[in-house]
């Protein structure tokens, strides 16, 4: 494996004299036939010396991440270097450190370093079999949960002896730390509400605390959606013409969002099985109100980015999803990609939007289509709305049809 990666004879001969030989060759062939290029390859074999390095080669038991982000300080802190490496070096070896110890069933989560770790791991699955919540949730809780207990634990306080004050305390610490808004007060403090009513019926806080928490009133339609203008739309297409690969491959994606508004996890979803290009339909597996599976006609543009990417740009690989990355190992695009991949192209277009990932080009397009005479239920129809209050909520950015109200004279009725 070294001979094949490194040309000097010297490289080769310290990877193969330094200690767990057979854990590091077994880990660099596990990412080969995942397909990792040979450069990446290359990049883990020298990291993996460096994290041996960083702890002495000696692991008597497992390793958790805090011990991995502290090894990767003394590493990046260490004297004798004529450049520090920067923040991306840093995540590249907590990155290969997690991915080797996992694989060799050396990482342990650190929720069991946590403060109350027992707890949420029985908080985790008690949502899971009594109450059959989503993986997204129950991991978005217990985060919550565990930064609850950290912010206890800080003030040297317990949940046996919490009361509503430490509660309120702890709320309104939240807020002013993190700037939250009230539609984020709200959703933190409906997750600390389900976390004190898990501790109540375990006897394990005082009984009525989960009632004292009552979550910030947020109104219905109290906002406009927020989105950019068609025009920013237009001008963002019209500036991804080129020729390079993630050009292609990111107009795309964007003309998904902004043409059909589907949200970013229906486009994840997206596989070359859903694409009927002798009928010129694509079918869109809709994530909130699953598994409800909607279809589509093929729009020209649409048609053609997506033709021309899978033609020129995407790689030849067993994965049956649309997007892929643009490096090996060749895995489907998470949310998270997508949101980066429209950020990056849209935040230049226009810098003073506040909202700048898929869903702003969900609001522009539902914006576009009012603008163009669609009714309400055909509307959300369109965009896979449950609910027509929902898409009343464009109602108020319609200032077509709100001129026509203004304009109306009501001087006869008077």
């Amino acid at each position: 494996m070294f001979d094949v990666l490194f040309k000097r004879e010297a490289a080769v001969a310290r990877h193969t004299a330094a200690p767990l030989l057979a854990e590091r060759l077994r880990y660099l062939e596990h990412l080969r036939d995942v397909g990792a290029a040979r450069k990446t390859l290359a990049r883990c074999a020298q990291q993996m010396l460096r994290i041996g390095e960083s702890f002495r080669w000696k692991f008597s038991g497992p390793v958790t991440a805090r011990q991995i982000d502290a090894a990767s300080d003394r590493w990046i802190t260490r004297r004798g270097r004529h450049k520090t490496p920067g923040t991306a070096t840093k995540i590249a070896f907590a990155g290969t450190a997690r991915g080797w110890f996992r694989s060799v069933e050396l990482l342990r989560s650190d929720v069991a370093e946590e403060p109350g770790g027992k707890l949420l791991n029985a908080y985790a699955c008690f949502m899971l079999h009594e109450r059959n919540l989503s993986p997204i949730t129950i991991r978005t809780r217990c985060c919550r949960a565990a930064e609850f207990l950290r912010l206890l634990a800080e003030q040297g306080r317990d949940v046996t002896e919490l009361d509503w004050c430490d509660v309120d305390g702890i709320l309104a610490l939240k807020g002013h730390r993190d700037r939250l808004t009230r539609r984020s007060m709200q959703t933190y403090a409906y997750s600390l509400r389900s976390f004190l009513q898990y501790l109540e019926e375990l006897q394990q806080c005082r009984r009525g605390l989960a009632a004292a928490v009552r979550p910030m009133r947020v109104y219905q339609h109290e906002t406009l959606p927020v989105g950019p203008s068609w025009d920013t739309v237009c001008r963002l297409l019209n500036a991804m013409q080129g020729e390079q690969s993630s050009t292609i491959r990111d107009r795309a994606i964007i003309l998904l969002f902004a043409l059909y508004g589907l949200r970013a996890a229906e486009v994840q979803r997206l596989s070359l099985d859903d694409f009927d290009w002798e009928q010129g339909v694509v079918r869109v597996h809709r994530t909130k109100q699953h598994p409800r599976v909607e279809c589509y006609p093929m729009m020209d543009s649409a048609a053609d980015a997506i033709a021309k990417y899978l033609q020129l740009v995407r790689p030849k690989s067993a994965w049956r999803e649309l997007f892929l990355q643009m490096r090996a190992p060749y895995q489907p695009l998470s949310t998270s990609a997508l949101w980066q991949v429209v950020s990056r192209r849209l935040r230049p277009m226009d810098p003073a939007l506040e909202h700048h990932g898929p869903h702003a080009l969900r609001h522009a397009c539902a914006t576009r289509l009012l603008a163009r005479g669609l009714n309400m239920k055909e509307n959300g129809d369109f965009l896979g709305h449950r609910h027509p209050a929902t898409t009343a909520l464009y109602a108020k950015v319609d200032l077509a049809g709100l001129r026509q109200v203004a304009d109306i004279d009501l001087g006869r009725f008077l």
